[in-house]
């Protein structure tokens, strides 16, 4: 079912997982989980320009258009508040070993390995990112540029998309950096990762909001 946000939705909800993802549980008090509220107050909310679809046990938030936002954009435009971080596991997954078929990418996969990150885990270089069923983030080359993306339950949807290498390695290592973090892992432990719209004014927040809709991103 999908319905409009309202100011009677406020609904104290969790993710386990980086913030690019979409999907959102009734908060249970899970340890491993980052939890949200839903801002009543926001702009976005109070205009009734935002929509939910609800299947059993789980919510997805989307724009105007019908196209889902990610747990990033609802912090973003204020729909949704950040409560509480997740607190990182103390297991650690074993990662692979795949050497990338060109030595630009070689090299690249080194310095996300510097970055104290797993590959196969938090991120896939080259085309074994495809294999992969687990959260990560990904990097391809192909014949239109360098594309990094964000990989989760088999799905993969593009974060940046670039013909400069320079470009797409500094996104995918940062995006990378950010969801290691989160699972304790990395150089950006203990940072607070930005949404882009703090001091923003209400009216800035829905004009960014609305060119979106225009977008149609």
């Amino acid at each position: 079912m999908i319905r409009t946000v309202t100011a009677h939705d406020d609904l104290e909800l969790e993710r386990v997982g980086y913030e690019r993802g979409a999907v959102l549980l009734p908060s249970a008090g899970r340890p491993d989980a980052h939890r949200y509220r839903v801002d009543t107050a926001g702009p976005l909310v109070a205009d009734g320009l935002v929509l939910l679809e609800e299947s059993p046990g789980s919510y997805r938030f989307l724009d105007s258009n019908r196209v889902p936002l990610t747990v990033r954009d609802l912090r973003r435009f204020r729909i949704l508040v950040k409560l509480a971080e997740a607190t990182p596991s103390d297991r650690v997954p074993a990662g692979v070993t795949v050497q990338p078929d060109s030595a630009e990418l070689v090299d690249l996969r080194d310095d996300a390995l510097d970055n104290g990150l797993l590959d196969g885990v938090d991120f896939a270089v080259g085309a074994v990112g495809s294999a992969l069923d687990g959260e990560c983030i990904t990097f391809d080359d192909g014949p239109d540029g360098f594309v990094v993306g964000y990989r989760d339950a088999g799905t993969t949807s593009t974060l940046f998309a670039s013909r400069s290498f320079a470009q797409a390695r500094a996104v995918f290592l940062d995006e990378a950096c950010w969801l290691g973090a989160e699972r304790g892992r990395g150089t950006y432990v203990g940072r607070e990762q930005a949404v882009g719209t703090e001091g923003w004014t209400s009216v800035q927040v829905v004009s960014a909001y609305a060119r979106r809709l225009l977008d149609g991103a």
